[in-house]
């Protein structure tokens, strides 16, 4: 039992205690329990797809808790004057700004104190019947609108016949959705674990004016602007939120 007069025993054990104890986490981390954090930029960006609505939101998720959170899917619940008009997933998110290049939005895992900041775009997939009655009319509509240039000549801008255009007018008339109004934006954020998630309630209004130019895309099909490519006539629109309180 001499060790335990030994100053330096005692020396080396409290080094070595010092030790693993720095390899823990903080006390105060041990501590809490699981819990996300979730903070959405003050602008989104509004836009649709024949009618089918989209949105692009920036946010930063935060994990204040302990233990590693795995975060499964982010949803956005959008409504109008109180009554529920779209709901979507987060589909695709941008990995790095400088490059603004969409990726497809995976699960992915949070440490404790670790924040996940990116810009991620909300829509829904096409059913299949749409998706197969979208994509006929597209091939409809492009050789079409080939068969005017290769007439008229490549620099002719070709507009294509009432007939080509109509199921694309038809599907904006059945999915389009951003009205005027006051709306109100719930972003939550899936986990692993059904006692952890973070929601996040927000509102807005878009205007006439703003939503008078998103309906005028349509304007652009006949040329096949909007559909299968892109106008700097047809933009989606930018939208000021305030995050609800209660």
């Amino acid at each position: 039992m001499e060790y335990l007069t030994d100053w330096k025993f005692w020396s080396a054990f409290i080094a070595l205690v010092a030790l693993v104890l720095s390899q823990l986490p903080p006390i105060h981390i041990l501590i809490r329990r699981p819990k996300l954090e979730l903070e959405a930029y003050q602008r989104i960006f509004v836009n649709h797809k024949i009618g089918s609505p989209n949105l692009q939101c920036h946010l930063i998720i935060r994990n204040a808790g302990r233990g590693t959170i795995r975060i499964k899917g982010i949803q956005c619940c959008i409504k109008r004057d109180g009554k529920e008009v779209m709901s979507f997933p987060a589909q695709n998110y941008i990995v790095k700004p400088s490059e603004n290049q969409w990726v497809l939005f995976t699960g992915f895992e949070l440490n404790p104190l670790e924040e996940w900041s990116h810009t991620l775009q909300f829509f829904n997939f096409a059913e299949r019947e749409d998706e197969k009655l979208y994509q006929q009319s597209e091939i409809n509509l492009k050789n079409e609108i080939a068969r005017i240039k290769e007439e008229k000549g490549e620099k002719f801008f070709a507009i294509a016949s009432d007939s080509a255009v109509k199921p694309f007018l038809d599907m904006f008339e059945k999915h389009f959705c951003w009205l005027p109004g006051d709306y109100s934006m719930e972003i939550s954020v899936i986990t692993n674990n059904p006692k952890v998630t973070a929601i996040a309630s927000y509102r807005f209004t878009l205007f006439e004016s703003q939503s008078e130019t998103l309906k005028e895309h349509k304007l652009g099909y006949p040329s096949g602007a909007a559909i299968y490519w892109e106008s700097q006539n047809y933009l989606g629109q930018w939208i000021n939120i305030e995050e609800k309180s209660g």
